[in-house]
């Protein structure tokens, strides 16, 4: 059965994805993983002994200072101080789930073979996903199947291609951190073999070359690590998402049946998004 959405209801929806947009929302999921491994590793560390000893700044200063000097040196600065809010991103939830779009999509069909062109024109003005209304467009602008076709296979390679330029500075970023941390090991043992008649020295020199290291891995694979992979997964979300609209927006252009449109969206999803 097909489900038809007024415009009030569609307007109604609009507000609430406007009001998530700008309000703050943060991924339950990605913050407790965070948290509980900083915690966890950090109640190891006091169960152990003396905290103090893991906490190092010529350390820290190895590793971080020498992650962030290498990226820039890699990367335009431009494209580094990007990645700052693609990395916030990462901590919040992903809001527009590919299922989500089946039914609008579906009434905009109803819409386009019931009312024509100046329908579905109308209801252009209330949709909020930027994909779906610029293929809404180019179908009142009398754009051709094939036009359409490619102009949304572009906008999906562009996503791609942008999101993974930004992954892979992350994962330089990981692969740098431990490489630093091995470079401050070797730091503290020079300074341990110079010191070795002076027993007080060899102590804190060691320190310094262990937990260079222990800061190395910790960076690259309980923070940088995760966040490459969930921005990953996003992407492919969002790629996802992109190719269930151009079907559903190459359905409406053809006037195919809803029910049609339904079921050519969900063979591009798994079972347990399927509408």
């Amino acid at each position: 059965m097909v489900t038809v959405v007024d415009e009030s209801e569609l307007n109604q929806n609009l507000t609430l994805d406007d009001i998530g947009q700008t309000e703050p929302r943060i991924d339950i999921g990605t913050v407790l993983g965070t948290l509980s491994g900083i915690i966890l590793i950090a109640l190891a560390i006091i169960r152990g002994g003396d905290p103090d000893t893991f906490l190092n700044l010529n350390s820290a200063l190895i590793v971080f200072g020498g992650t962030m000097a290498t990226s820039f040196i890699a990367f335009p600065s431009k494209k580094i101080l990007l990645m700052i809010p693609v990395v916030i991103n990462a901590f919040k939830p992903d809001v527009h789930q590919p299922a989500d779009y089946v039914d609008e999509i579906m009434t905009l069909a109803t819409k386009y073979r019931t009312g024509g062109m100046k329908k579905l024109e109308s209801e252009e003005q209330f949709l909020d996903n930027r994909h779906l209304k610029n293929g809404v467009m180019m179908i009142v602008d009398g754009y051709n199947a094939r036009e359409i076709q490619e102009i949304m296979e572009r906008e999906l390679n562009s996503v791609v291609e942008r999101h993974n330029a930004g992954q892979k500075i992350l994962r330089f970023m990981a692969v740098q951190a431990p490489v630093f941390g091995m470079a401050g090991t070797l730091i503290g043992l020079i300074q341990m073999l110079m010191n070795l008649d002076d027993p007080t020295k060899i102590g804190p020199s060691l320190a310094t070359a262990l937990i260079t290291t222990f800061y190395g891995l910790l960076l690259a694979n309980l923070i940088i690590t995760p966040i490459v992979a969930k921005l990953n997964s996003r992407t492919e979300s969002e790629a996802t998402l992109l190719k269930a609209i151009r079907v559903g927006v190459l359905g409406i252009h053809e006037r195919i049946n809803p029910l049609k449109i339904q079921r050519n969206m969900n063979s591009l999803l798994p079972p347990d998004q399927q509408r």
